[in-house]
């Protein structure tokens, strides 16, 4: 991970150096190394000792956006017990780990290499016995990266689905609702496809409270009430084969013994990082519990009328989350960028302030930038360069807008993905 960004005051360059720290604090492999260790014939995870001679072969499976991260620390821990796994992650970041197949999906929208990942994964789990055990690494992305739909469902009728979803701007809860109606993956499917084996998920969570059904749609927690609800005022703009499946409830017969899930990292980690690295810049940490959803511009100006009723002299406000983009406009960003455009205006009016908005993953929506920054003379920067902030964010074209003022964060990939970050920074 490399972060390239341009800083226009201290308050900027603070903001970056947070930034940064955060995503050092974050990264998958170092979680695995604190959550796994082996000695002898001995796996520690979290503490939880499990004695490795009752099992004939160990395996590394996993989906995710840091899954290859967490692959390749796995392996390192579990030596030469380790017989072999699958893992699948986004387009462009595949990496060799030894002994592991190593597969590609798309996100956010899957295509034809997530319907192959999944039909894999799927096969390899049914291969098990009850003399395997499964470490299994879970991480955000893997609703869209691992697939294998419900017979009635095409690749096209998939692909609109998460279309109108993604552009609808609702938030994960609904669209798991949705996708897990139309998948043998999602809602504990996979858990079934593994059964006899026994399987232990690390999890990093980008779910804000670290809902495991909501984490990748949860592929191996199988809930106990019907999958649901269908939202109503998005239903005619399913596909006909959808909107079939929509009005069935779907039960799933419960596994025995439940998917043990370990989550190893998450927003709250992220958070208490960016507080010790701003207290380590020597501002004042301001650290707000209420997360970061809705509509990305209206938690910007939510956000800014928070700095407004409490200036700072020299601090930190802090926030994380994830936020949803109702898209309406054919510009490109994501939903940091769009945070940050957003709040460019109140920004503007601010002194010695800025307002970061980036994700943890290194991509912001489908553009090769983590995220946006704005200080008080991002507006004057893009407008000599053309572009208008009240036009730009009327077009959903934020992407645009930064990269003019020189307020776009790149990253490449963290290996991580634990939610986005907000930092409002002020310093002179």
């Amino acid at each position: 991970m490399r972060l390239q960004a341009t800083p226009h005051n201290l308050a900027s360059e603070f903001a970056l150096a947070i930034y940064g720290k955060v995503l050092d604090a974050v990264r998958s492999d170092v979680l695995v190394h604190q959550a796994l260790e082996r000695v002898g014939d001995a796996l520690f995870i979290q503490g939880r000792h499990i004695d490795l001679t009752h099992f004939d072969r160990v395996w590394i499976a996993g989906s995710g956006k840091a899954s290859v991260e967490m692959a390749k620390a796995a392996a390192e821990v579990v030596g030469d017990r380790l017989a072999g796994g699958i893992i699948v992650t986004k387009t462009g970041q595949a990496e060799p780990i030894p002994c592991v197949t190593v597969l590609e999906g798309s996100h956010p929208v899957p295509d034809k290499l997530s319907l192959e990942a999944g039909r894999r994964l799927l096969e390899f789990a049914e291969s098990l016995s009850e003399k395997d055990l499964v470490i299994f690494l879970l991480s955000g992305g893997s609703s869209a990266l691992i697939e294998a739909t419900r017979e009635s469902i095409s690749l096209e009728d998939l692909r609109r689905t998460n279309q109108v979803l993604l552009g609808a701007g609702v938030d994960i809860t609904v669209m798991n609702a949705v996708r897990s109606r139309l998948s043998r993956i999602k809602a504990g499917g996979l858990a079934l496809a593994f059964e006899p084996a026994t399987v232990i998920a690390l999890v990093l969570s980008d779910v804000v409270g670290n809902d495991l059904q909501t984490i990748g749609s949860g592929p191996l927690i199988i809930p106990t009430e019907p999958v649901g609800p269908t939202p109503g005022w998005l239903f005619e703009q399913f596909p006909p084969p959808v909107r079939a499946l929509l009005e069935v409830s779907i039960r799933r017969r419960v596994f025995s013994p439940p998917v043990e899930h370990i989550v190893i990292g998450g927003i709250s980690l992220a958070i208490h990082a960016a507080v010790e690295a701003a207290r380590g810049l020597g501002l004042e940490a301001f650290p707000y519990a209420d997360p970061l959803k809705g509509e990305a511009r209206i938690m910007a100006g939510k956000i800014c009328s928070t700095l407004k009723k409490r200036p700072m002299e020299h601090g930190c406000m802090i926030f994380g989350g994830e936020t949803t983009v109702t898209i309406k406009g054919n510009g490109l960003g994501g939903r940091c960028q769009e945070m940050a455009l957003a709040a460019a205006k109140a920004i503007a009016g601010v002194p010695g302030s800025c307002f970061l908005a980036g994700g943890t993953d290194g991509f912001d929506g489908p553009t090769d930038a983590a995220g946006g920054l704005v200080d008080p003379g991002s507006i004057e920067r893009a407008k000599a360069a053309g572009f208008l902030r009240n036009k730009s964010l009327a077009a959903n074209d934020a992407y645009h807008f930064l990269e003019a003022s020189g307020g776009l964060i790149f990253t490449g990939p963290t290996g991580s993905n634990v939610n986005d970050l907000v930092l409002v920074v002020q310093a002179e």
